[in-house]
Protein backbone atom coordinates (compact mmCIF):
# COMPACT_ATOMS: atom_id res chain seq x y z
CA UNK A 1 0.00 0.00 0.00
CA UNK A 2 2.69 2.48 0.92
CA UNK A 3 4.94 3.16 -2.06
CA UNK A 4 7.09 5.60 -0.12
CA UNK A 5 10.26 3.57 0.12
CA UNK A 6 13.26 5.66 1.01
CA UNK A 7 16.72 4.23 0.97
CA UNK A 8 18.20 4.60 4.40
CA UNK A 9 21.61 5.59 3.09
CA UNK A 10 20.27 8.45 0.96
CA UNK A 11 18.05 9.80 3.68
CA UNK A 12 20.80 9.40 6.26
CA UNK A 13 23.24 11.29 4.04
CA UNK A 14 20.73 14.11 3.62
CA UNK A 15 20.31 14.38 7.38
CA UNK A 16 24.06 14.27 8.07
CA UNK A 17 24.67 16.90 5.39
CA UNK A 18 22.14 19.27 6.91
CA UNK A 19 23.53 18.77 10.41
CA UNK A 20 27.04 19.47 9.17
CA UNK A 21 25.90 22.71 7.54
CA UNK A 22 24.29 23.81 10.80
CA UNK A 23 27.22 22.86 13.02
CA UNK A 24 29.75 24.60 10.80
CA UNK A 25 27.56 27.66 10.43
CA UNK A 26 27.81 28.78 14.03
CA UNK A 27 31.51 28.43 14.43
CA UNK A 28 31.83 25.20 16.35
CA UNK A 29 34.71 22.94 15.55
CA UNK A 30 33.91 20.65 12.70
CA UNK A 31 34.96 19.57 9.30
CA UNK A 32 34.64 22.47 6.88
CA UNK A 33 32.36 21.65 3.96
CA UNK A 34 32.11 23.05 0.48
CA UNK A 35 28.59 24.50 0.44
CA UNK A 36 28.34 24.35 -3.35
CA UNK A 37 29.28 20.68 -3.31
CA UNK A 38 26.88 20.04 -0.42
CA UNK A 39 24.02 21.80 -2.23
CA UNK A 40 24.75 19.85 -5.40
CA UNK A 41 24.68 16.60 -3.44
CA UNK A 42 21.43 17.67 -1.78
CA UNK A 43 19.88 18.16 -5.23
CA UNK A 44 21.02 14.70 -6.36
CA UNK A 45 19.80 13.07 -3.17
CA UNK A 46 16.44 14.82 -3.37
CA UNK A 47 15.93 13.60 -6.94
CA UNK A 48 16.95 10.06 -5.98
CA UNK A 49 14.48 10.05 -3.08
CA UNK A 50 11.66 11.25 -5.34
CA UNK A 51 12.43 8.63 -7.99
CA UNK A 52 12.56 5.82 -5.43
CA UNK A 53 9.50 6.97 -3.52
CA UNK A 54 7.15 7.69 -6.40
CA UNK A 55 7.96 4.57 -8.45
CA UNK A 56 6.56 6.04 -11.64
CA UNK A 57 5.71 4.09 -14.76
CA UNK A 58 7.64 4.99 -17.90
CA UNK A 59 4.78 7.12 -19.20
CA UNK A 60 4.36 8.84 -15.82
CA UNK A 61 8.11 9.48 -15.62
CA UNK A 62 8.03 11.13 -19.05
CA UNK A 63 5.42 13.59 -17.76
CA UNK A 64 7.02 13.95 -14.32
CA UNK A 65 10.57 14.76 -15.43
CA UNK A 66 10.00 18.19 -17.08
CA UNK A 67 7.77 19.24 -14.18
CA UNK A 68 10.40 18.05 -11.70
CA UNK A 69 13.13 20.05 -13.47
CA UNK A 70 11.10 23.24 -12.95
CA UNK A 71 10.36 22.26 -9.35
CA UNK A 72 14.04 21.52 -8.72
CA UNK A 73 15.04 24.95 -10.02
CA UNK A 74 12.65 26.58 -7.56
CA UNK A 75 13.88 24.33 -4.74
CA UNK A 76 17.49 25.34 -5.44
CA UNK A 77 16.56 28.94 -4.75
CA UNK A 78 14.80 27.88 -1.55
CA UNK A 79 17.76 25.71 -0.49
CA UNK A 80 20.06 28.70 -0.91
CA UNK A 81 17.71 30.85 1.15
CA UNK A 82 17.44 28.26 3.92
CA UNK A 83 21.17 27.68 4.15
CA UNK A 84 21.87 31.41 4.05
CA UNK A 85 19.28 32.03 6.74
CA UNK A 86 20.81 29.54 9.15
CA UNK A 87 24.41 30.41 8.35
CA UNK A 88 23.53 34.04 9.09
CA UNK A 89 21.90 32.97 12.36
CA UNK A 90 24.97 30.95 13.30
CA UNK A 91 27.33 33.79 12.44
CA UNK A 92 25.34 36.23 14.57
CA UNK A 93 24.57 33.87 17.44
CA UNK A 94 26.95 35.56 19.87
CA UNK A 95 25.27 38.93 19.25
CA UNK A 96 21.60 37.99 19.19
CA UNK A 97 19.21 40.58 20.49
CA UNK A 98 15.55 41.34 20.03
CA UNK A 99 15.90 43.14 16.65
CA UNK A 100 18.08 40.37 15.19
CA UNK A 101 15.76 37.61 16.39
CA UNK A 102 12.69 39.49 15.17
CA UNK A 103 14.33 39.74 11.73
CA UNK A 104 15.32 36.05 11.80
CA UNK A 105 11.80 34.97 12.71
CA UNK A 106 10.28 37.12 9.94
CA UNK A 107 12.74 35.70 7.38
CA UNK A 108 11.98 32.15 8.56
CA UNK A 109 8.25 32.76 8.18
CA UNK A 110 8.71 34.11 4.64
CA UNK A 111 10.87 31.11 3.74
CA UNK A 112 8.26 28.66 5.05
CA UNK A 113 5.47 30.46 3.16
CA UNK A 114 7.49 30.27 -0.09
CA UNK A 115 8.33 26.63 0.50
CA UNK A 116 4.69 25.73 1.08
CA UNK A 117 3.62 27.71 -2.00
CA UNK A 118 6.09 25.76 -4.16
CA UNK A 119 4.95 22.42 -2.72
CA UNK A 120 1.28 23.27 -3.33
CA UNK A 121 2.02 24.52 -6.86
CA UNK A 122 3.72 21.28 -7.89
CA UNK A 123 1.18 19.11 -6.09
CA UNK A 124 -1.49 20.73 -8.25
CA UNK A 125 0.56 20.45 -11.46
CA UNK A 126 1.35 16.77 -10.91
CA UNK A 127 -2.20 15.95 -9.82
CA UNK A 128 -3.50 17.43 -13.06
CA UNK A 129 -0.72 16.11 -15.33
CA UNK A 130 -0.54 12.56 -13.95
CA UNK A 131 -3.04 11.86 -11.18
CA UNK A 132 -3.98 12.84 -7.63
CA UNK A 133 -2.13 9.88 -6.12
CA UNK A 134 1.20 10.97 -7.62
CA UNK A 135 0.49 14.59 -6.70
CA UNK A 136 -0.24 13.58 -3.10
CA UNK A 137 2.81 11.34 -2.88
CA UNK A 138 4.95 14.13 -4.30
CA UNK A 139 3.59 16.51 -1.65
CA UNK A 140 4.33 14.00 1.13
CA UNK A 141 7.85 13.25 -0.09
CA UNK A 142 8.74 16.92 -0.46
CA UNK A 143 7.32 17.63 2.99
CA UNK A 144 9.37 14.74 4.42
CA UNK A 145 12.61 15.91 2.80
CA UNK A 146 12.07 19.57 3.72
CA UNK A 147 11.07 18.78 7.29
CA UNK A 148 14.05 16.44 7.73
CA UNK A 149 16.42 19.07 6.37
CA UNK A 150 15.04 21.86 8.57
CA UNK A 151 14.85 19.65 11.66
CA UNK A 152 18.46 18.61 11.34
CA UNK A 153 19.67 22.13 10.69
CA UNK A 154 17.72 23.34 13.72
CA UNK A 155 19.05 20.49 15.84
CA UNK A 156 22.60 21.54 15.00
CA UNK A 157 22.05 25.18 15.95
CA UNK A 158 22.36 26.51 19.47
CA UNK A 159 19.07 27.44 21.13
CA UNK A 160 18.66 31.15 21.62
CA UNK A 161 18.13 30.95 25.35
CA UNK A 162 17.24 34.31 26.75
CA UNK A 163 17.61 37.26 24.44
CA UNK A 164 18.75 40.41 26.12
CA UNK A 165 17.04 43.58 25.09
CA UNK A 166 19.60 46.24 24.53
CA UNK A 167 18.50 49.65 23.44
CA UNK A 168 20.82 52.14 21.83
CA UNK A 169 21.00 54.02 25.16
CA UNK A 170 21.82 51.04 27.37
CA UNK A 171 25.13 49.36 27.87
CA UNK A 172 25.12 45.61 27.25
CA UNK A 173 24.87 43.51 30.44
CA UNK A 174 28.16 42.28 31.84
Amino acid sequence: MNKLRFTLSTTFYLLILSSTIAINSHGQEGTPIDLDKAKSQLQKDREKIFIEALQLSISQAAVFHPIYVKFNNEKRVLDDQLISLFVNYGNNYQHLNLPLMTKFIAQTERYQERELAVRKKYYKLLSEAINIEIGSQFYEVDDFISTSLRLNILTGLPFTGSITRVSENQNPPR
